[in-house]
C-alpha cells in the first residue's frame, strides 16, 4: 500500500514538472510582419492568415514579405484501363522579403501522394485535408526561415 502511495505521488510530481511550451511560439520570434503582399487566391488567403496567426505583432523588428502559391494535383499511376490510380499533390511556396537591399527570396515545395476512390466527395474533402497538413509544414518552414534572417 505504501509503495502504491509513493509511486503515485512520484508519478504525480514527475509529470506535473514537465512543462508544455508550443515551439513556434510567437514569444521566441525576433521578427514580426508587418506587411503580406499577395495576389487574391485561396491558397494565397490561407498561407497569409496562418503565418498572421503564428507571430507577434508588437515586436519592433518588423518585416513585408510577398507570397506566391502554387498547387498541383498530377496523376502518378494509371490502371489497365487507364483510369487514376494515385494522384500527387504538390504545393510550392515563394516568400520575398520586400525592403531588403538583398532581394531575398525563398522557395518552399511540400508534396504527397494519395489514393484515388470512388467517392468523389471523400475524395474532394481528403485532398482539401491533406492541403491543410502541407500548407501547415510549409508555414512551418516559412517562419523558421524568417526566423533564421
Amino acid at each position: 500500500m505504501i509503495k502504491k502511495i509513493f509511486i503515485l505521488s512520484f508519478l504525480l510530481l514527475y509529470l506535473s514538472s514537465c512543462g508544455y511550451s508550443p515551439i513556434y511560439s510567437s514569444k521566441n520570434l525576433n521578427f514580426s510582419i508587418n506587411n503580406i503582399e499577395k495576389d487574391n487566391n485561396l491558397l494565397n488567403n490561407q498561407f497569409a492568415e496562418m503565418i498572421r496567426g503564428m507571430v507577434e505583432e508588437n515586436n519592433p523588428n518588423k518585416i513585408n514579405i510577398k507570397i506566391s502559391s502554387n498547387k498541383d494535383v498530377q496523376i502518378k499511376s494509371k490502371d489497365a484501363k487507364g483510369n487514376p490510380l494515385i494522384f500527387e499533390l504538390k504545393i510550392t511556396l515563394k516568400i520575398s522579403i520586400q525592403g531588403s537591399t538583398e532581394g531575398k527570396v525563398k522557395i518552399f515545395t511540400e508534396d504527397t501522394s494519395f489514393n484515388n476512390s470512388d467517392d468523389k466527395f471523400e475524395l474532394s474533402n481528403y485532398q482539401k485535408e491533406l492541403e491543410e497538413i502541407l500548407i501547415r509544414k510549409l508555414v512551418e518552414q516559412t517562419i523558421v526561415y524568417l526566423s533564421s534572417i
